[in-house]
């Protein structure tokens, strides 16, 4: 007999789940892409199901097809998975993976890419700006501590995640794809991430200056004292319509990007030229 027809050991489970969020992309390739981690993830619980070599490997080159997915979504995927191997509902499981791999991929890379990776990144940027300026060790330790902390929530929900797979089981499909949830929640990732990053441009780019001024400084009769300071173009700009210099810098860089189809690199090297040119003309000025 081949099947065992026995429920899967927690420790089996454990450790299917354990591999699959720490080595899902072990040996990624060209071919298969995730399928060899995806594999081996498995092969706790093929022993369990299965008492023969031979269905152990046939069970176990089943999950050799491809597969790509988001790492850290891929963890829903695989515990509704085993919880399908586990009823030897092996078709089924075949066709979840298919089903929902490309779908969670787009929503992982959502919620990674521009929801969670890019604030904290420029929070961390800033506080390293600021260590570096005030020569503060600690400041700095904590950039980097702002910049590793979501990466490590984001690989600890896995587990979580991959014990809510498993126990849905199938249900999970309706879950992701019911009544349109994938669709609002990956468009809400995309927008509450444009809009927190917008909220840092003014933030980040606030030391951007224009120091030509207008006017002249308004001296008493005396000449001993400033009466009314000249006005920097910056000063002036912010007054009618705070941090204009950095939001029309910061589209500026979107519309060369976005619509003259820029490289991010040629758009950096137009930045530091227009900044180097800018600096010689005060220079010289």
């Amino acid at each position: 007999m081949a099947q065992t027809n026995v429920k899967l050991s927690e420790r089996a489970k454990n450790s299917a789940i354990t591999r699959h969020n720490c080595t899902l992309q072990w040996c990624w390739n060209y071919e298969k892409m995730q399928a060899a981690g995806y594999g081996y993830a498995m092969v706790p619980a093929i022993k369990e199901l299965y008492d023969t070599e031979e269905a152990q490997c046939r069970e176990l080159e089943r999950h050799m097809q491809f597969y790509n997915t988001h790492p850290g979504a891929s963890a829903l995927i695989f515990g509704a998975d085993l919880a399908l191997e586990e009823d030897y509902q092996t078709e089924v499981g075949d066709n979840l993976k298919v089903a929902l791999m490309g779908p969670l991929a787009g929503i992982g890379d959502t919620i990674q890419a521009v929801l969670v990776t890019p604030p904290f990144s420029i929070m961390a940027a800033s506080l390293a700006v600021q260590a570096v300026n005030e020569n503060n060790l600690g400041t700095g330790l904590l950039s980097i501590l702002v910049n590793v902390l979501p990466l490590i929530v984001l690989f600890v929900v896995r587990w979580p995640l991959a014990k809510y797979g498993y126990k849905q089981g199938v249900n999970v499909i309706s879950d992701v794809s019911g009544a349109g949830t994938l669709d609002k929640l990956q468009t809400a990732a995309s927008i509450l991430g444009v809009v927190v990053m917008g909220g840092f441009v003014p933030s980040m780019l606030a030391g951007i200056n224009a120091p030509i001024k207008l006017g002249k400084d308004l001296m008493s009769e005396d000449g001993q004292t400033v009466v009314q300071a000249a006005k920097t173009l910056k000063e002036a700009l912010d007054a009618i319509f705070p941090f204009i210099i950095p939001i029309v810098l910061t589209y500026f860089c979107y519309y060369l990007i976005k619509e003259k189809k820029v490289t991010p690199l040629r758009v950096i090297l137009i930045v530091l030229v227009i900044t180097f040119l800018l600096g010689v003309a005060k220079v010289l000025g």
